[in-house]
């Protein structure tokens, strides 16, 4: 376990009742920025030791940042770093949410707009503290504007108990768009993009699509997760992860996660026009659009710009 906390001496590290293994303690700065460095270093430094024998073997890392921190760097650094991203993967990121002053907080710090919308769950922390004739509508306010920034993440009432320690080291696999989700407020920049569709695709056209997205959004697009239905094999689905311009390994699943085979893309993006993704996914899918590149133009258009792309 990894904590990361803000200022010259260390106080989360001390809390944990019982670890099996290490605590490692990362101060004086945020992972997003200042210790992003330190990070890779401890990460590769664990990996030596694990090799060379000197500690116990480990199957996962879980990482604690500040509540300051933006996940978008944190996963790009990860990514980007060779040895990382071959001996690592990330299985989640989970976003706690103070249900006593979360509204607040979202309407004022786009770091919590960031925290909500790249999470894959989001625990609502300190429920019980809200006063019970306030609770009902407090909490469904939060919920729907944590649904507004991310449509796909399940939301967890921690005090209620809902979020175990099976439930939180879980790999989400099913990226399902939550029901009711609400419209996207205009005034905030961060917004989650889902998209799903039966169409098998073809992995030269998925790899295009990938480069282009990265090409068009460049640092704003600040993280891609999906699970694509290849033309080439149907029922086994590619799982594929991105944090800005870089994308892990994709990751053949042997079935379907829920039994549907349903392809589904989630792009969150800051300050990105909706209609701008829209269009290439559309030309990924074979959606007719006016004034708009079909699937062929984008898969075979000789005029475009090539290089190696995630599927090569």
């Amino acid at each position: 376990m990894i904590v990361n906390e803000w200022g010259e001496i260390g106080l989360d590290h001390l809390l944990y009742e019982a670890v099996e293994g290490e605590v490692i303690s990362l101060n004086s700065g945020c992972l997003c920025c200042s210790l992003r460095g330190d990070l890779v270093d401890r990460l590769n430094d664990l990996i030596d030791r694990r090799d060379a024998g000197t500690i116990a073997p480990f199957a996962r890392v879980v990482l604690e940042t500040t509540g300051l921190a933006d996940p978008a760097p944190i996963l790009l650094a990860l990514a980007a770093d060779p040895r990382l991203a071959a001996r690592f993967r990330v299985a989640g990121v989970t976003t706690l949410v103070d249900t006593v002053n979360g509204e607040a907080t979202l309407a004022a710090h786009v770091e919590a707009q960031r925290q909500a919308a790249l999470a894959d769950r989001i625990g609502l922390a300190k429920s019980d503290l809200l006063p019970a004739g306030e609770r009902p509508a407090r909490l469904a306010g939060l919920c729907a504007g944590l649904r507004a920034l991310n449509p796909v993440a399940p939301l967890f009432d921690v005090a209620a108990g809902e979020l175990d320690a099976e439930t939180f080291l879980a790999e989400p696999l099913a990226l399902r768009p939550l029901a009711d989700t609400p419209p996207i407020a205009h005034s905030a920049s961060v917004r989650s993009h889902v998209f799903e569709t039966e169409t098998l695709i073809q992995p030269p056209a998925l790899g295009r699509f990938l480069d282009l997205l990265s090409e068009l959004l460049g640092p704003r697009l600040l993280r891609v997760k999906g699970l694509i239905g290849l033309a080439d094999n149907p029922n086994r689905p590619l799982l594929i992860h991105g944090a800005q311009h870089v994308f892990h390994a994709p990751r053949v699943l042997p079935a379907w996660p829920d039994g549907e085979r349903l392809s589904r893309l989630v792009v969150i993006a800051d300050g990105v026009a909706p209609a701008k993704i829209e269009a290439l996914w559309a030309a990924l899918t074979g959606a007719p659009q006016l004034d708009a590149p079909d699937l062929d133009a984008l898969s075979d258009n000789p005029l475009a710009p090539r290089r190696a792309g995630l599927l090569g």
